[in-house]
């Protein structure tokens, strides 16, 4: 048996522990049901993006990137994917960090080229709004780019400076109106506009080291988590000022929002999931987890979430249950992925 076979099985016997039973019923009308069947995952730790089937975890191929792929984000026709080369492990490390953006083939699972983004370093969040326009972010630099045609574009065709110390993980709006950006070194929440270097950005200190963000689904709140403070805040998306905040179960990392508008927060320090009021932002739900969720994945459904382990595996969630219904081994480090 190889080892990522052999991994697998242990995953099914012990991590999924009380969900044992669920995953028979529920890879079956998986099956029965049309849709997609393959998740890309980026695999920092393994400098790549990895395929692999859905919900049983056969790993189909892999596409070698190089140091440290962070994020990833694809077209709405899941043909062309984008991947920040951050360079560096965490925000926290030492080193200059990568100066890349790769595009790769969905389809054809391959790299199709490398956009050079030197001297700008650590390419970090990646977002693409209703128009197909890509965003990425330096965290170095605290520098915005957007691709107005990513398929074949070379360089950017707008850099709008963000204005903070050092700017790691952004949302954008729908129709690319305003990006939102953490800068975690300043504690601050920055908006700016894409377009338009003479907007003056709007800062909103809100506490030690913002990190996850999302937009409500009628993009009038912004969710913010503190990282090590383990404060979740509700922002207004206008004028960035405070609507809400509530304490989270120690260090949290990431921030999603359902369909219906109600928040699923990763809780490191707890290792669980919890989900959220939109409107009190009180705890609803706890979801333990059996390790920390570094990565949160939204299926375009919306019912099905697929969580990245910091010990190298998927868990599969079915957020209609509020249970883990299934989960596979991956490479080192697994973090953003795409269902296709």
């Amino acid at each position: 048996m190889s080892l990522i076979d052999r991994r697998q099985g242990l995953w099914g016997l012990a991590a999924l522990g009380a969900a044992a039973a669920v995953p028979l019923a529920w890879r079956r009308a998986q099956a029965a049901a049309a849709g997609p069947t393959t998740l890309a995952v980026v695999e920092k730790g393994a400098g790549r993006v990895a395929f692999y089937s859905v919900p049983e975890g056969r790993r189909l191929g892999t596409i070698p990137l190089g140091a440290q792929p962070h994020e990833m984000v694809a077209d709405p026709a899941r043909r062309f994917a984008y991947i920040g080369g951050y360079g560096v492990q965490g925000w926290q490390f030492a080193g200059e960090g990568g100066h890349q953006l790769w595009v790769i083939d969905l389809v054809e699972r391959r790299l199709v080229r490398t956009i050079d983004m030197a001297p700008h370093r650590r390419w970090h969040g990646m977002r693409m709004d209703a128009r197909g326009r890509l965003y990425a972010l330096s965290e170095s630099d605290s520098l915005l780019a957007r691709f107005d045609t990513p398929a074949t574009a070379e360089t950017p065709d707008r850099m709008i400076p963000v204005g903070g110390a050092r700017s790691h993980y952004f949302v954008v709006k729908a129709d690319g109106t305003r990006a939102y950006v953490a800068d975690t070194m300043s504690g601050m929440v920055i908006m700016v506009d894409p377009d338009d270097a003479s907007f003056a950005p709007v800062k909103q200190h809100i506490g030690t080291a913002p990190e996850g963000l999302a937009l409500s689904p009628d993009e009038r709140t912004l969710y913010v988590i503190d990282r090590p403070a383990g404060v979740l805040h509700a922002l207004d998306a206008i004028t960035l000022r405070p609507r809400a905040r509530t304490t989270l179960r120690g260090e949290a990392v990431r921030v999603i929002v359902q369909a219906d508008g109600r928040l699923i927060v990763s809780n490191p320090a707890d290792k669980s999931l919890t989900r959220h009021s939109p409107a009190t932002l009180k705890e609803e739900a706890r979801l333990p987890l059996p390790a920390a969720a570094p990565g949160l994945n939204l299926s375009a459904g919306g019912s099905i979430l697929y969580a990245a382990l910091d010990d190298d595996r998927i868990a599969i969630v079915d957020l209609a249950t509020w249970r883990i219904v299934g989960g596979f081994a991956t490479g080192d480090a697994p973090d953003t992925a795409v269902l296709l």
